[in-house]
Formats: structure tokens, C-alpha cells, sequence
């Protein structure tokens, strides 16, 4: 019986063509929701820019891939980055005039703006922070990065540099910085216990390759028509896309309406 179901957010629950949760599944969460079924984000977003949700009233948030964990409005978790990881990227990126973002507990800054880094709000639907010098915060918290790096360079020039960190990709551009030993996954086991929910009794929907241990963590892992073919390969059951109501499609396919 699934007691509790987690959500990514963008090409998952939001559409990249349209920004948004469609009517469809809008009505199916409320439905489910009045079931009794608890319902969760479990996102590489910071809550601070989960302003595409439609207003819908979930139980939590798994944020930045597991960074930072909240339920009911209580944040139960924070882990951030190795300190000499943060700082080493800090360095890349002024160094070499790479745009980044840094996103700490309270707040979200970006290094500087160009063609990509405008293309990827516009896409995303979200204003742009205004561009910091990221030398101040060196040597403070940080709990993510997100670098606008493709995947040769992010293996020539970023992947050196970073000892207790991993990056976790779900767009072609960009990529994020986390925390090593954290995921999606880790954020659910810590939301799920406070509740007494087992795995099995968890459901996940994702796309992205930030969502592949969560689709594997979870007793039904469902992935996106949309999703790339090792996140495909990674579920128990696959949908249809974001843009077809793949969520309800799995919704009906498991029995939950």
C-alpha cells in the first residue's frame, strides 16, 4: 500500500513548456490527498525558487538533492558542502569567469549573467539573482552549487577539484555541486521515518539522473516518458511524459484513482 509519494519538480510534476502543474494533476494530488496519501517534492531546487507549484499544499520538501530536508514546515536537516570543496570551486569560477549559482540555507546568489545563464532562467521560469562577487563566502556554509559547466569540461576541470562532493546532472548545460553521500534518497529515509512509512510503501516520480537513486530507493519508482534511458532503466514502471499527464497515467496504472 503506498503511504507516501515523492515528486520531482521540473519535466516531472512542471512542464518546460508551460512552467506549471496541468489541471489534470492538480485534481489528481488533491484526490490523492484526500485519501490520506502524504505527498512530498523531492527536488535538486532550493525552496526558495519552488514557486512553480500552483499554490498545492505538500507535506514537505526534499531540497537541492537532499541538502536540505523540511516537513510541515520544520527544516529537520541541513548537510552542507566539504568547506575545501566549496572554497576550490569558488576559485574555478572566478578564476575562469564561469557563471554559478551558490545556495545557501537562506539565500541564492550568482556570479555573473550571460547568453546560457539567461536562456536557463527564462527556461526554468525564474528572476535572476542579482550577480555577487563569490569571494565573501569563502570559507562559509554552502549547501549547493549549480555550474554552468557541459559534461566534457565538467570532467576535465571540475571533477579534480572536488574531494568529498559529487555532481549531479539533469540538464545538458548545468550541473549540481552536493554534499557527498547525499540524495534524493537520504532526504525521503529521513521524512519517511519520522512518519513510520517504509520504502515499500513509498512511490517516486522522476526524469532527471538526480532522481536515479530515489527511483531506485523507493518500492515503486516511476520514471517519466521524458526521462533519459539510464533513468528509464533505473524504474520499476515508465509513464508517459510531463506534457501527456504522465503522473495521473501511473496514478491510474498503479490503482491510486
Amino acid at each position: 500500500m503506498i503511504k507516501a509519494i515523492f515528486f520531482d519538480i521540473d519535466g516531472t510534476l512542471v512542464s518546460f513548456k508551460t512552467h506549471e502543474i496541468s489541471r489534470t494533476t492538480l485534481d489528481a494530488l488533491y484526490a490523492l490527498k484526500e485519501k490520506g496519501i502524504r505527498l512530498f517534492i523531492a527536488s535538486g531546487r532550493h525552496l526558495l525558487i519552488m514557486d512553480n507549484l500552483s499554490g498545492f499544499p505538500f507535506d514537505g520538501y526534499v531540497c537541492m538533492n537532499g541538502a536540505l530536508v523540511f516537513d510541515q514546515g520544520e527544516m529537520i536537516y541541513s548537510r552542507p558542502l566539504d568547506r575545501d570543496d566549496a572554497d576550490a570551486v569558488i576559485g574555478l569560477v572566478e578564476e575562469n569567469r564561469i557563471p554559478c549559482v551558490i545556495f545557501a540555507e537562506k539565500e541564492i546568489v550568482i556570479n555573473l549573467h550571460n547568453e546560457l545563464t539567461d536562456r536557463v532562467f527564462e527556461m526554468i521560469h525564474l528572476p535572476k539573482p542579482e550577480p555577487v562577487p563569490f569571494s565573501g563566502y569563502l570559507g562559509k556554509p554552502v549547501c549547493q552549487f549549480t555550474i554552468f559547466l557541459n559534461g566534457e569540461k565538467e570532467e576535465k576541470m571540475l571533477r579534480p577539484i572536488l574531494r568529498h562532493s559529487v555532481t549531479a546532472r539533469w540538464h545538458p548545460e548545468f550541473t549540481d555541486i552536493d554534499p557527498e553521500n547525499i540524495s534524493k534518497a537520504e532526504g525521503i529515509a529521513r521524512i519517511i521515518e519520522r512518519y513510520g512509512i517504509s520504502r515499500e510503501e513509498v512511490m517516486a516520480f522522476g526524469d532527471g539522473g538526480n532522481d536515479i537513486e530515489m527511483l531506485r530507493y523507493a518500492g515503486t519508482g516511476v520514471a517519466m516518458g521524458n526521462a533519459a534511458p539510464d533513468v528509464r532503466a533505473s524504474a520499476d514502471y515508465v509513464t508517459a511524459s510531463v506534457d501527456d499527464d504522465g503522473i495521473v497515467h501511473a496514478f491510474r496504472h498503479f490503482g491510486l484513482l
